[in-house]
């Protein structure tokens, strides 16, 4: 193989690895312009939000997040979790050193 051939098959490598990228962009760019015009669900969607104003970011207060519910799981419950946890550790076994620990809260 001469210099020449080398440079040519160099060349010709690196243009199509060049021109691969190219393609990748534009085809991401294309999926963002089709996803934004896309409407996601009945609501709006999961897409994007337009950004508000600074204005009105700034006057907006940040609300409260809802209190947790006191959930208080029944022994029923308890019992099919701890099957699950069992069945789980027989299927798939778990290593020595790993533990699983669950406390009651005490009232």
């Amino acid at each position: 193989m001469s210099i020449l051939e080398a440079f040519t098959v160099a060349i010709l490598g690196m243009s199509v690895v060049f021109l691969g990228l190219v393609l990748c962009i534009l085809f991401i760019n294309a999926f963002n312009r089709v996803a934004k015009r896309v409407k996601w669900g009945e609501e709006g969607g999961h897409g994007h939000a337009p950004a508000a104003p600074a204005a009105e970011q700034a006057s907006a207060s940040v609300p409260a997040p809802p209190p947790a519910p006191a959930v208080v799981p029944t022994p029923e419950v308890l019992a099919v979790i701890a099957a699950v946890l069992d069945m789980e550790q027989r299927l798939y076994g778990s290593h020595v050193t790993q533990r699983l620990t669950i406390r009651r809260a005490h009232r």
